[in-house]
């Protein structure tokens, strides 16, 4: 196999490849990578092209493919880059690159990979129907359903110190019992399989109240996939179990896929690595592994209960094959501002000519030059700090640019959660008191479903799409809560409620109704809401509902707090000229850009014309504990753990926008030496007294 794909690539296919698809790779590594065909790891800094560098590659491939039968695995951590990849390959101006879209080939992401050729095999294998839970929800759903399960909650409630019913729950003692529930997982190894979780292994328990709950929840879990309910997690336990029953297996995959993919490495756990690196050896001479991330932004290192991967985050720059370190995205002002922040060290640098750099200066600055900022402030000033950054973004951004649907500015902190008064912290709250973590597209929960539509409404309009994917999924939920089923008696999907609809003749007045529900020509008052529960009622032939769809459907008012609050918000702003509040941890600057609020992680990926990075803390303070790196003073490679989690946290943040850097931090804890170096190094300073404040 190695025989037949060595020197598949030459360079004038790149070339090729480069005038057909407007591409550039004149620099000698990227043109190394696209022609190496052995086993490589590739660290990308932020900014240098990463995927389009292996969507590059494997249009190369589809065009000169010569193993029939056999196929490429390219695989991720995340949909996003799944989907990234496959778009360009679907707008390839090379026709073969569509190949690579079916068999023998497979493009999707690592947990995909594993449900699909190893753990619902041998799970279907069993005769069960597989139903992923998704978290907390998909817990709490099981479980409103089952005597059986519903008395193992009850019991399993009170060991938690719940008294009362079950339902409603004390808040603090659902999410205890979730927080464990979620964590457990079938661990499997050759002489048996043993019940493993978060809190370690059941023979290590020391707590009387730990061994006691333990069983309960095990009991709890044992029900719940008795019913073929498994968590996301749990499949790559199964996955173990084949490989461990079946040792062809491993040989099977390795002949489907000899040439296999995988991006953002940095991302990728402990036990998914394990299981890739199992079927996948790096040092097989019958198959090639090229992996691609970049260590420097693994901030979903060891997430939660679960270990992060030390095969790829572990290397040094040394120990890299490859090491991409120019970046399309920030000229070389900016880059050296963000590179001290390299947990690798690694020396970035821009790619961009300076005939783009003119370019994107004449059409976006409006002084032709743009100042990375440090706003320092005090405990009397910190609430002024974002309307600082957003007069920054204003004096600097040209009127045009500005006023684009296109423009992006951001303010981060990485910690994002709610806020203890009682303790001793700073989260992005202590700046921007409308913040809530909650709040995020990501994370909205409803209660209700006027409370769904009601958020939607408040969506810019450009999210339309989000939003009617949103209602969808909140009529799936009143369908299950009212116990209407299919035709073969199981929950509702998307598609096969949309089948359900088009086969009734009722999905245009499905679709309608949404459109209806989404636009705000029709006030929400009762009046109206009872028309559209009828409709809803009506589509679905809801003749009876049970409480909890009843409770769903009905009509809530907005709490007045809301109403008054968000009016004596928009009174103050006319009269100050001050920030506008919006839902999505949104804010609207008096000339009329948004600037969004956003933890660290929720962000990653992204690119901004602007980005503020708020000093937070946890355990210590982030900013105030990189300074001296962030100056220059201190070039050693960090070791403190901690300290490390710090640097990748910033090193993602700092590298988020292509035109201007923001810092802010208190007074009390940047030194005189430390500013005076960074001064030198071209930072510009905000200072934040109470004087001004007071004007």
């Amino acid at each position: 196999m190695s025989n037949l794909l060595s020197n598949i690539i030459s360079i004038e296919n790149i070339s090729a490849l480069a005038h057909s698809e407007n591409l550039s790779f004149d620099d000698e590594e990227r043109i190394s990578i696209l022609r190496s065909m052995r086993s490589i790891d590739v660290q990308a800094c932020p900014g240098s092209g990463k995927t389009t560098l292996i969507a590059a590659k494997l249009i190369l491939l589809a065009n000169k493919w010569p193993l029939s039968g056999q196929g490429i695995c390219v695989l991720s951590h995340t949909n996003v880059a799944k989907n990234e990849i496959i778009e360009r390959l679907k707008k390839s101006k090379i026709i073969e690159a569509q190949r690579l879209l079916s068999y023998p080939h497979f493009i999707g992401t690592i947990q995909e990979f594993v449900n699909k050729f190893l753990a619902l095999p041998i799970i279907r294998q069993s005769g069960k129907n597989v139903q992923f839970l998704e978290g907390d929800d998909g817990y709490k759903e099981v479980l409103y359903s089952g005597e059986k399960l519903q008395s193992l909650y009850l019991s399993l409630f009170r060991k938690c110190g719940g008294k009362g019913k079950p339902w409603p729950i004390n808040k603090d003692i659902y999410d205890q019992i979730m927080k464990f529930l979620g964590s457990l997982f079938w661990l499997n190894s050759e002489q048996d399989i043993a019940f493993y979780g978060a809190f370690g292994s059941l023979n290590t328990y020391k707590n009387d109240t730990t061994k006691k709950v333990f069983p309960m929840l095990k009991s709890l879990k044992e029900s719940i996939e008795k019913g073929g309910k498994y968590q996301y997690r749990d499949m790559f336990v199964f996955a173990r179990q084949l490989l461990i029953q079946n040792k062809r297996i491993s040989s099977s995959v390795q002949n489907r896929f000899p040439l296999v993919f995988i991006d953002e490495m940095q991302d990728t756990q402990a036990h998914q690595d394990e299981i890739l690196c199992e079927i996948f050896p790096l040092d097989s001479s019958e198959i090639i592994v090229q992996r691609f991330g970049d260590p420097d932004q693994a901030i979903f290192h060891g997430s939660g209960s679960e270990e992060p991967n030390i095969s790829f985050n572990g290397k040094s720059k040394e120990e890299m094959d490859f090491v991409v370190d120019k970046s399309h995205r920030f000229n070389a002002e900016l880059a050296a501002k963000i590179k001290p922040l390299s947990y690798n060290c690694i020396p970035l640098e821009t790619e961009l000519s300076g005939k783009t750099l003119d370019m994107r200066l004449h059409a976006h600055s409006k002084t032709g030059v743009f100042e990375h900022s440090v706003i320092v402030f005090n405990d009397d000033t910190r609430n002024s700090v974002i309307q600082a950054f957003g007069d920054i973004v204003s004096e600097q951004f040209s009127e045009e640019y500005k006023c684009s649907s296109n423009f992006n500015v951001k303010a981060l902190g990485a910690v994002g959660n709610e806020i203890d008064r009682e303790e001793e912290q700073l989260k992005i709250g202590h700046y921007w008191d409308d913040y809530e973590k909650s709040k995020a597209k990501n994370n909205f929960k409803e209660n209700s479903l006027i409370e769904a539509v009601r958020y939607c409404r408040q969506l810019s309009s450009s999210d339309f799409s989000e939003s009617y994917k949103l209602l969808f999924n909140c009529i799936l939920k009143l369908l299950w809560l009212a116990k209407c089923f299919d035709e073969e008696g199981r929950r509702y999907t998307k598609t096969s409620l949309r089948d359900s609809l088009i086969a009734d003749d009722n999905f245009t007045s499905f679709r309608k109704t949404i459109y209806l529900l989404l636009s705000d020509v029709k006030p929400l008052n009762q009046k109206y809401w009872l028309k559209v529960c009828e409709i809803l009622t009506a589509v679905f032939d809801l003749e009876s509902l049970s409480k909890e769809a009843s409770q769903y459907l009905d009509y809530y008012e907005e709490p007045l707090a809301n109403v008054v609050q968000q009016k004596e918000k928009e009174h103050e702003v006319k009269e100050n000229k001050a920030l506008i509040p919006l839902p999505e941890n949104k804010i609207k600057h008096p000339d009329g850009f948004d600037i969004h609020l956003s933890t660290i992680h929720g962000v990653k990926g992204e690119t901004h014309d602007a980005t503020l990075v708020m000093e937070t803390k946890y355990r210590s303070y982030d900013i105030g504990e990189l300074l001296n790196h962030i100056a220059g003073l201190d070039q050693t490679r960090i070791k403190q753990k901690t300290k490390m989690k710090f640097t990748r946290q910033l090193y993602v943040a700092a590298s988020r926008p292509r035109h201007l850097l923001c810092l802010a931090i208190h007074e009390d804890r940047i030194l005189k030496g430390q500013r005076e170096a960074m001064e030198k190094l071209g930072w510009c300073f905000n200072d934040l007294s109470n004087d001004d404040n007071d004007e």
